[in-house]
């Protein structure tokens, strides 16, 4: 008898064990609704364990058989259903979460764009419901819930997503001024390194003493934008980098820093913490102008208006 219950244990344990040496995983689902039963079936058929009921008596010894989890999973045929098991009852699943960057310097538009471009909102939806917390988009990874996709349809994907982006705002750049804000968002479109961007700003803030004109070719860009896009009733956003800023510039409005002195009327991106150091704590220079190489690679300063034109000639032949 001991002979025949040490046989039947060894005969439970092979059909317990891996069903090859094959290491490489797949997606195993398990759907919502599934009991032990059809699980372990299910994961027979697709070769991941060797016999259905021996699953079962494994889950109810271990007593999980009322705990596996629905989900996607990532099983491979060299795993033992003793393992499987665990996995499935711990509801170890792959996410499903959809990541998304959002890179500092953007603008409400081009979040807008980035969002439904994975299909997390209707285009149009985040950009007219955000447009006033613009500056204040906290640029950053994120992971949402797939199942926001199956609502894209509504607004309602709109404000859960910004209303993450705004309390990241507030939970790491709350002690910032509207004032530092407002710099920071130009500094993103204007510098790449932090030393750039605190030089950059002390020249801001210098010019605004000396009551010179900051002359700023994204924020000319940014009120193009605005003044197009405010009066669309549909959801095309704008694209900044389209703006005639030769034209512009001409034109006298909120965000025209060549006719008018000092900031625009508010933030032009979102910036991050980067930027809105430099912006809180600028460099002072003897430097009153800056110019970027056509590569965007280098930012070339100049102390007076003559030295600059000859660094416009030289660097971009202007």
């Amino acid at each position: 008898m001991a002979a025949i219950a040490v046989s039947a244990a060894g005969v439970f344990w092979l059909l317990a064990s891996p069903v090859s040496s094959v290491t490489q995983t797949r997606e195993f689902t398990v759907q919502p609704g599934w009991g032990g039963g059809r699980i372990a079936s299910e994961l027979q058929r697709a070769g991941l364990i060797r016999w259905a009921p021996v699953m079962i008596v494994i889950a109810n010894y271990t007593d999980t058989g009322d705990s596996l989890k629905a989900g996607t999973y990532a099983l491979s045929p060299s795993m033992s259903t003793r393992e499987i098991v665990r996995i499935l009852a711990a509801g170890e699943a792959l996410s499903t979460d959809i990541v998304v960057t959002i890179p500092e310097g953007m603008n409400v538009w081009e979040i807008d764009d980035l969002l439904a471009s994975q299909r997390l909102i209707v285009p149009g939806s985040f950009a007219r419901t955000y447009s006033a917390n613009e500056g204040m988009l906290f640029p950053d990874t994120y992971r949402f819930d797939k199942s926001l996709v199956d609502n894209a349809g509504e607004y309602a994907n709109a404000r859960v997503i910004g209303s993450v982006l705004r309390n990241a705002f507030d939970a790491k750049a709350r002690g910032y001024t509207n004032v530092q804000i407002v710099i920071a968002s130009m500094l993103e479109k204007e510098a790449k390194s932090a030393e750039d961007m605190a030089l950059v700003a002390g020249i801001v803030i210098e010019r605004q003493k000396l009551g010179m004109p900051l002359q700023i070719d994204a924020t000319v860009a940014y009120g193009w934008c605005l003044a197009r896009w405010l009066p669309i009733s549909n959801n095309r956003n704008c694209d900044v980098t389209q703006a005639p800023i030769a034209t512009e510039i001409k034109i006298e409005g909120p965000y025209n820093t060549y006719t008018r002195t000092g900031l625009p009327k508010g933030p032009i991106s979102n910036p991050g913490l980067k930027a809105l150091d430099a912006a809180a704590h600028p460099k002072a220079s003897p430097y009153l102008y800056y110019l970027s190489t056509r590569d965007g690679s280098d930012i070339i300063y100049s102390k007076t208006l003559s030295e600059h034109l000859v660094n416009r000639r030289k660097y971009l032949g202007l």
